[in-house]
């Protein structure tokens, strides 16, 4: 069932990590690899899927990059097919692994990065998220 994720994990955080872009073919591959899971259980709660979709526009317009509002809506979309999902604890595990990261690249280079590949956070978060369900 994670299979796609577990597929493009290592590709996209290495993108994301080099050049702070994801690029849009990895983000077509996953969308592709999680379409028939979606189109054997449904989207879900339809009213899920328009507020998290305001909350990603929202984040885009204060720089949030699109690539990470692709995979994080590709992720919702997968999740939201479960009727048990808390989407609430996803976000904190994955913005408690982006604090993490940020405070340890911080230590290191001893100056905030003006720019964090979330990326990785995403996936360590989702990772964390589906180990405590």
């Amino acid at each position: 069932m994670w299979l796609p994720f577990f597929l493009l994990m290592l590709p996209i955080s290495l993108a994301d990590i080099r050049s702070f872009v994801i690029p849009n073919v990895y983000i077509f591959w996953l969308s592709v690899l999680c379409s028939p899971y979606i189109l054997v259980n449904g989207l879900g709660r339809i009213t899920v899927l328009i507020f998290t979709f305001i909350l990603l526009a929202l984040l885009h317009l204060v720089g949030l990059g699109m690539g990470d509002v692709k995979l994080i809506a590709i992720i919702v979309v997968y999740l939201n097919s479960r009727m048990q999902t808390n989407l609430i604890e996803l976000a904190v595990s994955i913005l408690l692994c982006a604090g993490c990261y940020l405070f340890l690249n911080t230590l290191r280079n001893r100056k905030i990065p003006s720019k964090v590949p979330l990326a990785p956070s995403i996936f360590v978060g989702l990772a964390l998220y589906l180990a405590a369900s």
